[in-house]
């Protein structure tokens, strides 16, 4: 893959991790060991690009929590691949909360999607992006 503008220039692993997310029933969480500026990208979508047909089978299953529409229509699933940018938890659902996202979804040199900071985040705090409306109205919760 290349190297985007504003990419941090270390591998993910080195200042992202994973663990509980502080958001109460959200499971695990991304966090950062490091201080991240505006406009940076913090990590890269990465899955497996699958048809709609297949798409719709998993979600009848249960199983596209890691869905992405990308530009063109197709679906990215990150459920089976590792990546970090699929651990965001979006805060947007939480009315009168602390939490506020800190990041959002965004395409990248024509084709790669990527978490880009919204604002500096500071080393220890977790990443949050909005999912979207149609995520939540799909999943049965209103924003």
């Amino acid at each position: 893959m290349p190297y985007l503008p504003n990419q941090i220039s270390a591998p993910e692993r080195t200042y992202l991790s994973i663990g509980p997310s502080t958001i109460p029933n959200a499971g695990i969480g991304l966090f950062t060991h490091i201080k991240i500026y505006k406009d940076e990208i913090i990590s890269i979508y990465k899955g497996k690009v699958i048809s709609q047909e297949k798409a719709k089978k998993l979600a009848d299953d249960g199983k596209d929590k890691y869905f992405i529409t990308t530009a063109d229509g197709n679906i990215l699933d990150s459920y089976s691949t590792e990546c970090f940018a699929k651990y965001a938890n979006d805060a947007s659902i939480l009315k009168n909360s602390n939490f506020k996202n800190n990041s959002k979804i965004a395409m990248e040199d024509g084709d790669i999607i990527c978490l880009i900071a919204t604002r500096n985040i500071k080393p220890g705090d977790e990443i949050f992006c909005g999912y979207g409306r149609a995520y939540w109205k799909k999943h049965g919760v209103g924003i």
